[in-house]
């Protein structure tokens, strides 16, 4: 899969991410602009594949989790000292007992961009297109 990211505009800083023909917004914080930056796309791919997997684990498991929400805390004071922490906070909803809690948290720890954010030799190459 590609995922294509374009510039709105000459010289701006507002680009539009288009992955599986869906618009996603990119641009920097205020005051430069108004956000979602990519550190916050990289940020909420976290949560959300934390929310999904939960959900996709409970409804297979006939767990009676009625809704997630997924509250994604930043610190990156030590970024250039190449700490970057991220803590996730989950909010459960539904009639679970402490056992399915603790095993809807460990299931959240296993999530895909956790594994790749933590466990995964992730190798990014550049380069430039062919000019025309």
């Amino acid at each position: 899969m590609t995922i294509h990211i374009r510039q709105n505009a000459l010289q701006g800083l507002q680009f539009t991410a288009t992955a599986n023909d869906h618009d996603l917004p990119i641009d920097m914080p205020p005051p430069e602009g108004e956000g979602p930056d990519p550190h916050d796309l990289f940020d909420t791919s976290l949560g959300a594949c934390k929310a999904l997997t939960v959900t996709l684990y409970a409804r297979r498991k006939g767990i009676p989790l009625m809704s997630i929400d997924v509250d994604i805390q930043r610190d990156n004071a030590e970024e250039k000292k190449g700490v970057y922490r991220l803590k996730t906070v989950l909010t459960l909803q539904g009639d679970l007992t402490d056992e399915q809690r603790a095993e809807l948290l460990d299931i959240a720890g296993r999530c895909p961009i956790h594994k790749l954010m933590t466990q995964t030799d992730v190798q990014v190459s550049t380069e430039l297109a062919p000019t025309a």
